[in-house]
């Protein structure tokens, strides 16, 4: 018999509804699982199922190409897939992923076998659409498992605010409709530990003991690290030496818990050991080499604060997780010690990792597994506050304020106005709440400074510098394409220097300083991916020499944009401006010099002509 109260069967309802909803809208099931690491989780799954060419993964690679030509080949990918010394390849991801997958799979395959429309071979319709939607039904029945858990300690109001506000107004929504990764999986693997724990130490037994096990050695097969997640059962409910004393006598006096819980951890992560014995003749060994950690220098501060996927940047709602874990002995006494020990560690081993950014990602993806525990400080928040009806009327405002800001977001990334990895305070700020691109977003997302609103309120001081390329003893002076007069730039490999020592003995702090130059990109070599394409960098050095500021922009992608898109490397064949202002800091000193440097990582050929440097001062209206 159902004994789920109405208002959190509604919200389970609702979260179903809306989950399903933003799968169809956002629509990226016909093409996740052939791009990045949910593509490389499911390699995994194709090469056992279809090819069985695992340690070699020449036939799957084939097939994925096969299906989509657009998609990379791991082998060419320097964090790829790699040969052990033993000669086989491995892919670095570990086995939990494709193990949940693995049951959509055979659905899939069932239904591509039986039927003449689709091919078997792991990249047909049936497989996209199946394997995709298995994040959300792992993440719906997480959501069931994690409602009976808080029901235990906060009211049925209480607990159906906190499921809805994880669901919709967090990056949970992101990777239930977005991608295909591990985060998710382990969304529902935490629930499910939390709701097998709360069952144990109801009524303890050698079956929960071990589906424990099962559960913990299931989590750290998805990601290693989180094998801290079994302090998780073996914390819950201590709140003082002397509970921690009665724990450990608890499970002195009944041993074969321990034995059982180890051996189902064992018996969950043995295919894992198995593979890395198979690819390489190792027990044990690092399939990430060449990826590490600092564990002397934890970026947690930057993965939560900064503006590049920090945490509760992109998540601003789970700061009343963290304020709530304040008052969760009140509610919930006993859960505050492991809680915010797991949350603590967890933080701390992933925020050691050398790509704390985590892309992709709509805010930091790691914390999301962490969200069933930090439910419990979303609940002891809201509490309070949902017992006054005003205090109840504000929060839900508020709520719905961030459920549209995620959504909204998720909606960005979608169309590419926002990439949130990549991004900085400035690109924030211009990109918040708009439904385009601008130059402004444009300019900010690579300079890192917002642009003036209104250029009518600046006054033009003068030219600081021009450089049209006219004189024929310039070196990497060009002939073949010009803006302006005789001659252009065709800048060589490497860096080359444009001028490095610019007068500002006429400026002031707060000035602007407009930097603009004319490029030219030829068809021939033009160059798709605006990371490799050429760099302007402009910096502002003291007297003595030391660097002050410096910003910098890519100019070719800039030619023919009128989208203002950050994705785009430019249009070949036309002469374009890109151009940026930067502004002189409070700090500014007359005798500090403006450095204007090229660098061309990738040896892209384009030709520039007419960098010119003016000063502008603000004029009040």
């Amino acid at each position: 018999m159902d004994t789920t109260p109405p208002i959190i069967r509604r919200a389970l309802l609702a979260i179903a509804l809306l989950f399903l909803a933003g799968y169809v809208l956002i629509d990226r099931w016909d093409e996740a699982l052939y791009y990045g690491d949910s593509n490389s989780y499911y390699l995994h799954v194709v090469s056992f199922w279809v090819n069985q060419d695992v340690g070699d993964y020449d036939a799957t690679i084939s097939s994925l190409q096969a299906a989509n030509p657009g998609s990379a080949d791991p082998r060419e990918d320097e964090f790829g897939i790699r040969l052990t010394e033993r000669g086989r390849r491995y892919i670095k991801y570990t086995l939990g992923v494709p193990v949940m997958e693995t049951p959509f799979f055979l659905l899939a395959h069932a239904w591509a076998k039986a039927t003449d429309a689709y091919t078997a071979d792991g990249w047909s319709k049936p497989y996209l659409l199946a394997v995709s939607l298995s994040t959300i039904v792992y993440l719906i029945a997480g959501f069931f498992l994690l409602s009976r858990v808080l029901q235990r300690y906060f009211s049925s109001r209480v607990t159906a605010v906190v499921l809805l506000t994880l669901a919709f107004a967090t990056n949970v929504f992101y990777h239930a409709t977005y991608v295909t990764m591990a985060h998710g999986f382990l969304f529902f693997n935490y629930c499910l530990l939390l709701w097998l724990t709360e069952r144990f130490y109801d009524r303890p037994g050698r079956a929960k003991a071990f589906g424990i096990g099962l559960i913990v050695g299931l989590i750290a097969l998805t990601r290693v690290p989180e094998v801290i997640s079994l302090l998780i059962p073996l914390l819950w409910g201590v709140n003082s030496a002397t509970t921690l004393g009665e724990r450990w006598q608890f499970f002195l006096r009944r041993p074969a818990y321990l034995l059982l819980a180890g051996l189902g951890l064992g018996l969950a992560f043995s295919p894992q050991l198995g593979y890395w014995y198979y690819v390489s003749g190792q027990l044990y060994f690092n399939p990430y080499e060449g990826e590490g950690f600092n564990f002397l220098q934890p970026m947690i501060y930057k993965g939560w604060f900064d503006f590049s996927n920090g945490w509760l940047i992109y998540t601003p709602v789970m700061l009343f997780s963290l304020i709530g874990l304040f008052r969760l002995r009140r509610h919930a006494p006993g859960k505050l010690l492991p809680i915010a020990l797991l949350v603590g560690l967890h933080a701390y081993i992933h925020y050691s990792y050398y790509a704390w950014t985590y892309f992709p990602g709509l805010g930091s993806r790691p914390m999301v597994e962490t969200y069933p525990l930090l439910a419990f400080g979303l609940g002891a928040c809201f509490a309070p506050l949902l017992r006054h009806r005003w205090a109840a009327a504000g929060l839900g405002l508020g709520l719905l304020f961030f459920a549209w800001l995620n959504l909204f977001q998720t909606w960005q990334m979608k169309k590419g106005i926002i990439w949130s990895e990549r991004g900085n305070a400035a690109f924030y700020l211009e990109t918040f709440g708009t439904l385009q691109p601008t130059w402004h977003s444009m300019v900010a997302f690579d300079t890192k400074e917002r642009q003036p609103r209104d250029t009518t309120t600046l006054q033009a001081a003068g030219l600081l510098f021009r450089e049209g390329f006219e004189s024929a003893d310039l070196p990497h002076r060009s002939t073949e394409q010009v803006f302006q007069g005789q001659g252009a730039l065709l800048p060589p490999d490497g860096d080359y220097t444009l001028s490095d020592q610019i007068a500002l003995d006429t400026a002031q702090p707060g000035d602007w300083l407009r930097i603009s130059l004319r490029a030219y990109m030829p068809a021939a070599d033009r160059i798709w991916n605006r990371d490799l394409g050429i760099i302007l960098f402009a910096e502002l050095r003291n007297a003595d020499g030391r660097r002050k500021k410096r910003r910098l922009m890519r100019p070719t992608s800039y030619i023919g944009n009128s989208g203002y898109s950050i994705w785009q490397a430019g249009t070949p064949d036309q002469w374009g401006e890109a151009a940026f202002f930067l502004r002189l800091p409070r700090g500014f000193e007359p005798d500090w010099q403006l450095r204007l440097y090229l660098r061309n990582p990738a040896g892209q050929r384009v030709y520039l002509d007419e960098v010119r440097v003016e000063r502008y001062y603000f004029t009040p209206e």
